[in-house]
């Protein structure tokens, strides 16, 4: 059942707040262990080498031919297997703040929408 907000209830759990201007966050943390964060990482900074090996991704992450970029994540989709499953379990931001630039921004976009 998805989450619903109604009077007092949030899903299944009811909400008193007392008081005026309370404002009430509720957030549900990712559904990522933090081994697969690492398996996550892992083949993501495996993928930002192997362009920048091959000329693909310049040292600052400047990125030469996007093309490549993309061809790289679409056409070896079982390679980013935790990276896909991080993703879709809500870690997207854990891994873009760990793993910085605008190449792994690209990756992490295009595996998650596949």
């Amino acid at each position: 059942m998805s989450d619903f907000i109604f009077g007092d209830k949030v899903g299944h759990d009811k909400i008193s707040v007392s008081g005026h201007h309370n404002t009430l966050d509720i957030a549900n943390p990712p559904d990522v262990r933090p081994a697969d964060l690492d398996a996550a990482i892992a083949e993501l900074r495996a993928l930002i080498a192997q362009l920048s090996h091959d000329g693909v991704v310049e040292a600052d992450g400047t990125i030469t031919d996007p093309g490549a970029v993309i061809a790289a994540v679409e056409t070896q989709p079982s390679r980013f297997k935790a990276l896909g499953k991080a993703i879709a379990g809500g870690a997207k931001d854990a891994i873009l703040s760990v793993v910085q630039g605008n190449v792994a921004e690209w990756i992490v976009g295009l595996v998650g929408r596949n």
